[in-house]
Formats: structure tokens, C-alpha cells, sequence
């Protein structure tokens, strides 16, 4: 259960992404090509997805050793290029610390270019880099246009229901099950951990994906608002199958 806990002024500072951030569909596609579940409907998309994956991708695998991604990957940017920015400028104690965090328990070491990135060699930042580009043009530029147009309906959708029912009914729309109570809390059912998060003035910013069909991603970075990426479009074929 994720719990989020809105002040007053917090729910003046809600809004949908107007436009898709192509590092974060990235990342909700990436991570559903690793479940081993719903493999009647998404099993020829991530058979697909592997074998068109250059090697150039494959630093991408060593980022994520479990099943949970280091933060500092968690850019909104709408604009690619802006986005490996983002990701180029993360405080270096932040990546030290996401990357020990992430090898924390792990069997297995990081390899050697991990460790560069976690003492920040200009190389090492290279291939992650190329790696996220190339991941990006074989996963999702082919189905980009398509992802545009889902999400402008999407935030369409989203923005007539907030103008004719309040920003209320738009959460409880978001997340099937979830609910805005009395008190400020909007709840849903997310996997594990349990969380609860005090918004405290940063607000919200929900961005829908249409490549992932789990629980929403919470993204909870200092100094920024809250970020909750949900599964968009009935849980059904990925764009880069059905746009195919």
C-alpha cells in the first residue's frame, strides 16, 4: 500500500505530464521486459525486444541488479536529449549512493565500468550514455508517434475529468482501487514496500506509461515533486507491438 499525504496547497500543484518523457517509458519498458508475468500477451513483444536490443544496451542490465533501478535514472524530461542531460548531471553522492544501494545483498560484484560510474570516470558515463540512447531507438523510436498520440489522449481524458468532477475523481481514476480521503491521504495498492510519503508543499506530477502494466512507479527525489508513473491504456498490447 503506498500512502500520500497532501497539504492543502499540495493539491494546487497536481498536473498530468502534458507530453511523454521518453527516459522514463524507457525505464517502465525496460522493466516489463524482465517480469515473467502475462506472458500470453506480452511474451513475442519482450521476445522481440530482446533480440532487436544492440549490445551497445547491455550496460543497462548492470544498473539494475535487482529489481529495483537506481533513482538518479528517474528523469521526466520530454525531450531525449534533455534527458540524458538530466541523468549526466546527477549529484555524484546521489549515484554513489544509488549504485551501493542497488548492489547491496548482491551475489555477484559490479562490474568494472559500474565501478568507474560510481567514482564518476568520463568514460564510464559515455556508455551509459550511448546505452540508454541506443536502448531508446531500438525499444521505443519506432513506436514514438504512436506513444504521442496515446498520451495526448490520455491527458485530454484526464484534464475533462478534473474541469467536470475535481482533482478528487482525476486520482481515483488514475489508479483502479485507489481513493482520496478526507483526510488528505490518497491511497492505492502497490507492491512491497509499504510507503508512506509526505508531500509537504512539492506537489504531484502523474505520468502515464503504455509500456508497463504494474503497480505505479513512485519516483521520490530530494527537491523535487513527487512523481507517480501509472499504466495507461487497459494494461493491453505495448505501442512498439500494436504500432508494429
Amino acid at each position: 500500500m503506498v500512502r500520500i499525504r497532501f497539504t492543502v496547497g499540495d493539491f494546487a500543484r497536481v498536473r498530468f505530464a502534458p507530453r511523454p518523457a521518453p527516459l522514463q517509458e524507457l525505464n517502465a519498458a525496460l522493466a516489463m521486459m524482465v517480469r515473467r508475468d502475462g506472458h500470453l500477451l506480452f511474451g513475442h513483444w519482450r521476445q522481440r525486444t530482446m533480440r532487436n536490443l544492440p549490445s551497445t544496451a547491455l550496460p543497462l542490465r548492470d544498473l539494475v541488479p535487482g529489481s529495483a533501478a537506481p533513482r538518479f535514472l528517474d528523469v521526466f524530461s520530454d525531450s531525449l536529449a534533455e534527458g540524458l542531460e538530466t541523468v549526466r548531471a546527477a549529484r555524484p553522492e546521489l549515484v554513489r549512493a544509488e549504485m551501493e544501494r542497488v548492489y547491496a545483498g548482491q551475489a555477484t560484484p559490479p562490474p568494472l565500468w559500474v565501478r568507474d560510474l560510481h567514482r564518476g570516470d568520463a568514460h564510464a558515463w559515455r556508455l551509459l550514455r550511448r546505452a540508454q540512447r541506443s536502448a531508446f531507438d531500438a525499444v521505443l523510436r519506432p513506436a514514438w508517434d504512436l506513444v504521442r498520440d496515446l498520451h495526448r489522449e490520455e491527458f485530454a481524458r484526464h484534464a475533462l475529468t478534473v474541469a467536470e468532477h475535481g482533482i478528487g475523481a482525476a486520482l481515483a481514476a488514475v489508479v483502479p482501487g485507489g481513493r482520496l480521503g478526507g483526510d488528505g491521504v490518497w491511497e492505492f495498492a502497490s507492491g512491497p514496500p509499504e510507503r508512506d510519503i509526505a508531500l509537504d508543499g512539492r506537489g504531484l506530477v502523474l505520468v502515464p506509461t503504455f509500456h508497463w502494466a504494474g503497480h505505479p512507479l513512485i519516483a521520490d527525489l530530494p527537491g523535487s515533486p513527487l512523481y507517480v508513473t501509472y499504466p495507461a491504456g487497459g494494461g493491453g498490447l505495448p505501442p512498439a507491438l500494436s504500432g508494429a
